[in-house]
């Protein structure tokens, strides 16, 4: 699968002709892409940078093409890559790409599907966390979150475990969310474009505003900060089925229809607070909290017998085993490392043992 040269005569700017292959890119213009790449994806990219890119692309028929193609090769390069200088990165390109030259289309996409994260099958049903990651715009691993600048100015926090897509380029600006958990804080867009926050559920469209929206297994969680969000199920017969929340309020969204929650200020956590690196919570039963303290550190097993304790306070997400040893020292409880049946690692919180009381004379 190699680069097509329609549209780029061999004369132009960054064609170069090889017989025996299906098309080849000029090295200084691959550099110069893969830069764009890191750019855009990794480091912070305000309004100017997107539209500086945009010139870019614009300026010549093969910039498109090389672009396409940087794409088309899976060519999203993991964080370990954004360090990387443009000169070694290029380098794996083009030894991917003579690879890939001898392969039928079909092969190569394979290939690299099972390569990026055990396979095509896999890549497409979306199972897979590492492929998620890989494949998606911009994403975050176990315990990380990340603060992206929008190309409006807007700003867009992911939280542990997240992946989502960014698409600016149309008449709707979209960012959609295919895993994890993202705060999103609406910027000015001079195109006066709506802006959508799109899960496998449906849409939350913006109405100037600021909210978080999270993916669950069965349905994905809308909360408004400030403004308004309009709720849009997938498979919603209608205005009917959705909703319009306001700020302190929050709902579940389903493809079918929406269901409102309990106010936020009588919730026992607070969903927001991951944003500046703490997990808030009041009254929160000790099973509940460690379910939700495993998404920053990892599995967590929690004994029956001290399910129910009550735990308040808040806790700083950067260093998760403080957590689990403050939770030590005030509830009767204790954390023990562990192995699962097939090797992975596991945190078992259990009933601190009592001490044998001594025998009295």
């Amino acid at each position: 699968m190699g680069f097509d040269r329609a549209g780029v005569s061999p004369g132009a700017p960054g064609a170069r002709a090889e017989n025996g292959a299906e098309g080849a890119v000029d090295r200084a213009m691959l550099d110069e892409a893969i830069r764009w790449r890191i750019k855009l994806q990794y480091n912070t990219a305000d309004a100017s940078a997107w539209q500086a890119f945009d010139a870019w692309l614009r300026a010549q028929p093969a910039h498109a093409l090389v672009w396409e193609r940087l794409q088309a090769l899976g060519a999203r390069l993991q964080r370990p890559a954004a360090e990387m200088p443009a000169e070694a990165a290029a380098r794996i390109l083009r030894q991917t790409e003579a690879a890939q030259a001898r392969r039928s289309r079909r092969k190569a996409l394979m290939s690299l599907g099972a390569l990026a994260a055990g396979g095509w099958v896999a890549w497409r049903a979306g199972d897979v966390p590492v492929v998620r990651q890989a494949l998606a715009d911009v994403s975050t691993s176990r315990g990380e979150r990340r603060r992206v600048t929008l190309p409006d100015g807007g700003t867009l926090v992911l939280n542990t475990e997240t992946a989502v897509d960014i698409d600016y380029g149309g008449p709707v600006r979209r960012i959609r969310l295919l895993a994890g958990e993202v705060y999103v804080i609406s910027g000015h867009d001079p195109l006066s474009r709506p802006l959508f926050v799109e899960t496998r559920d449906g849409g939350a469209q913006a109405l100037g505003t600021r909210y978080r929206v999270r993916q669950w297994d069965d349905g994905s969680e809308v909360a408004v900060d400030e403004g308004a969000v309009a709720l849009l199920p997938r498979d919603g017969a209608g205005e009917a089925a959705g909703a319009t929340l306001r700020a302190g309020e929050s709902a579940r969204m389903t493809p079918q229809g929406v269901r409102a929650l309990a106010p936020v200020e009588g919730r026992m956590m607070d969903g927001a607070a991951w944003v500046e690196g703490a997990l808030s919570v009041r009254d929160m039963p000790l099973e509940a909290f460690l379910q939700e303290l495993s998404r920053y550190h990892g599995a967590i097993e929690c004994d029956p017998a001290v399910a129910r304790l009550p735990v308040s306070g808040v806790f700083q997400l950067d260093d998760t085993r403080k957590v689990l040893a403050l939770l030590r020292q005030i509830l009767p409880v204790e954390p023990q490392a562990g192995r699962l049946w097939w090797g992975g690692r596991v945190t078992r919180v259990r009933a601190r043992a009592r001490a044998p009381e001594r025998a009295r004379g």
